[in-house]
């Protein structure tokens, strides 16, 4: 049976972050509070919602980078 990390972990190495960032954000152990808004927000912007945390003043690609990095770090 394959669960949500081992499926996660596998898009994520395939470089589809998109579905891969969709499961990551469902997660509630294993993530800080601050880490899952980071990838939520990057979900959001692979999701094609950047305008709106720009406008909001947030460096979307900071967050895209260092959640990419949280998560290479913890499953790679």
């Amino acid at each position: 049976m394959e669960t949500k990390t081992k499926k996660a972990v596998e898009l994520f190495h395939k470089g589809e972050y998109k579905a891969a960032f969709k499961i990551f954000k469902t997660f509630k152990i294993g993530f800080s509070k601050e880490e899952r808004r980071m990838i939520e927000i990057a979900n959001d912007v692979f999701c094609g919602n950047e305008k709106f945390y720009q406008m909001i003043g947030i460096d979307t690609k900071d967050i895209v980078n260092k959640s990419l990095n949280l998560i290479r770090l913890r499953y790679e």
